[in-house]
């Protein structure tokens, strides 16, 4: 079972990191055509801007899945790196419990905005903008699937 859903989680992160190498390549190969345009051609392909900003958006929020994953965000452990045994198992639970409860909050606004965002559409390209706010959702999903799984990792045998 723990090696299955491991398997799982990886395979899922490598879906992450691909999308997140294309939304990057994407947006790098937009912006660079347009310069191109204008300034070889005196033309510009107009949506390319607004469709570079919306391949940005989901590369910002899946790559903070990835951040997550590999314990890359920004930390202050300056207490927890003093503590052992059961009180650092306090200490990281109640963290992770008080991430939990953000994202919880995270994910019902983003829901909202999402909702709220369908019936708004970009000017140059028509998409509509809950195409780029459910990243924010999508993120907010899997940061807390793996804080879950982190949580499981201290209550069970507190390996890191």
């Amino acid at each position: 079972m723990v090696k299955g859903s491991w398997q799982l989680g990886e395979y899922i992160q490598k879906i992450v990191n691909n999308l997140t190498f294309l939304a990057l390549s994407g947006m790098v190969l937009l912006v660079f055509i347009n310069v191109i345009l204008r300034y070889v051609f005196n033309s510009g392909f107009a949506p390319s801007e607004e469709l570079a900003r919306y391949l940005f958006v989901w590369t910002v929020f899946l790559g903070a899945i990835t951040a997550f994953k590999d314990n890359q965000h920004v930390g202050v452990d300056l207490v927890i790196s003093r503590l052992k045994g059961v009180h650092k198992k306090v200490v990281e639970m109640i963290g992770y419990a008080l991430i939990l409860i953000a994202l919880v909050i995270m994910v019902k606004g983003g829901i909202g905005f999402t909702i709220l965002s369908m019936s708004s559409k970009g000017p140059a390209t028509g998409i509509p903008f809950s195409y780029i706010s459910i990243s924010y959702v999508i993120a907010c999903v899997f940061i807390g699937a793996m804080v879950l799984v982190k949580m499981a990792k201290v209550f069970g045998k507190g390996e890191r």
